[in-house]
């Protein structure tokens, strides 16, 4: 009898990039991973049909569903994974790039290495022309700091670790399906007005770690790179007697970002971690809202004459 290698349902939510996704398409049915299973979610569209791109790719593995109301971007993900009979599971965006092994590396690494709940690669962002976006750092150092064993280290290198330094594309590693499928995950993913990759990742790293290949397997594109540099319009502010301050600007970054951060709390008190351990992370995730509060003051106030705020602005922060 021939034993074969662990199932592994990819996902693909889209939309309506019909050119990324039949690059997508062919990326995932031309994988040196055989043992495949491919769920489809077309989100509801009334002017595009992709169902004529997956007939004719004529792969058995693949399986089409075209939804006939539109869902949130996490309630898409959420479907495909309900979906999902592998051991293991991926989701695939429709306008990224894999290496044609980047599924057997990663299982290589995960069916060596069990007590990982996740495995990704080392990864670049890259324009719509797929130029690399010279404004981020190298990701493969930050990632690599979820591969550690002791689960309070691990935890605290994510929470502290800058968003855009590369942690919400973890969200397209290749997971134990059961870790996803835990009910903390399944309540972040139905809760789709937040940040849903970056918490649900946090999740994940509550029940174990992540196995890092540092071989270059995949490119996300992000876009444009002016819109990752500092070239915005100066908004509206209010003139006090000393300082001018952008209410506008401030209330936006504070709306997008206060819950995110305070359900931080949320994932470490429901998670399985001791009463201890959940202690010991508590004061990292306060610092992390305090300095969000500093930089919310930094950025969006400015004094007359000399401006000591933004002498002392951070270097990085959530704006």
């Amino acid at each position: 009898m021939i034993l074969l290698p662990p199932l592994v349902t990819v996902g693909i939510c889209c939309y309506n990039r019909e050119e990324g996704f039949k690059n997508t398409l062919k990326y995932i049915t031309g994988q040196t991973y055989k043992n495949l299973e491919i769920i489809i979610s077309q989100d509801f569209n009334p002017t595009l049909d992709l169902a004529s791109i997956v007939n004719a790719q004529n792969d058995k593995r693949v399986t089409f569903y075209k939804q006939t109301q539109r869902l949130s971007m996490y309630n898409n993900f959420l479907f495909v994974l309900e979906k999902a009979n592998g051991e293991y599971f991926m989701w695939a965006s429709d306008d990224d790039w894999w290496a044609p092994d980047f599924i057997e590396k990663i299982m290589e690494l995960l069916c060596n290495d069990l007590s990982a709940v996740a495995g990704h690669s080392d990864f670049m962002a890259v324009d719509e022309n797929n130029n690399k976006i010279m404004a981020y750092p190298d990701f493969l150092p930050f990632i690599q700091e979820f591969n550690v064993p002791e689960d309070i280290k691990r935890i605290k290198n994510y929470i502290n670790q800058f968003e855009a330094f590369g942690k919400p594309n973890l969200i397209y590693s290749i997971f134990k399906t059961n870790v996803l499928r835990s009910k903390q995950v399944i309540e972040i993913l139905k809760d789709c007005g937040l940040s849903g990759d970056m918490l649900v990742l946090l999740a994940v790293l509550t029940k174990g770690k992540f196995t890092i290949s540092p071989k270059l397997l995949r490119t996300c594109t992000a876009g444009n790179e002016k819109t990752y540099t500092l070239e915005t319009q100066i908004p509206k502010r209010v003139n006090l007697l000393i300082a001018y301050i952008y209410i506008q600007e401030l209330k936006r970054v504070f709306k997008k970002w206060n819950g995110f951060l305070f359900y931080h709390f949320t994932i470490i008190n429901k998670s399985d971690l001791s009463f201890i351990k959940k202690a010991a992370i508590y004061p990292t995730l306060i610092k992390k809202v305090l300095l969000f509060y500093y930089d919310l003051v930094c950025c969006h106030v400015q004094l007359r004459g000399y401006n000591i705020f933004a002498k002392i602005k951070r270097s990085h922060c959530l704006n």
